[in-house]
């Protein structure tokens, strides 16, 4: 007894049929599709890397900033002189410099019984800010006690 197995296939009906195309176009539009998911994991690899060197950026700089305001105050502390010699409502410059690769300077502005000491630090080295140049400014305020002058914290 002889059974005859049919083979279910489309391509019995179509003598030459072949599925090799269908197969790689599959394949292209998945290798389309991975290349696509591929560059947008680089892309944003790259803004992570932006965002993050941005940030340190900015955390040297505030952190520049505030060690030059509190070092001058330390210096005011034991000779207050440039504070005494300081008009009413008027901007005098303490200091002007580099601290670990930034530049930096300190002025003291006096405004009533209160001195701001300002400093600011720039980062005038970089190479992927041409146009714009990163800096902080960091204001810590003084106020006068007698003769005297008391630290009264970081201003906004």
């Amino acid at each position: 007894m002889n059974i005859r197995c049919v083979p279910l296939s489309i391509c019995r009906i179509r003598k030459n049929c072949s599925q090799r195309g269908f197969v790689s176009i599959v394949s292209l539009v998945l290798l389309v599709i991975l290349i696509f998911m591929g560059r947008g994991l680089l892309c944003f690899l790259q803004q992570g890397a932006e965002n993050s060197y941005s940030l340190r950026q900015k955390m040297q700089l505030r952190l520049a900033a505030e060690s030059m305001a509190e070092k001058q105050w330390h210096l005011l502390r034991t000779d207050n002189t440039k504070l005494q010699e300081l008009q009413p409502d008027s901007m005098a410059l303490l200091e002007k410099g580099k601290y670990e690769g930034m530049d930096y300077t300190v002025f003291a502005r006096s405004r009533g019984d209160e001195v701001y000491i300002i400093a600011t630090a720039f980062c005038r080295e970089s190479g992927r800010d041409n146009l714009l140049e990163p800096h902080f400014m960091a204001k810590g305020v003084l106020k006068k006690v007698e003769e005297k002058y008391e630290w009264r914290g970081w201003a906004p």
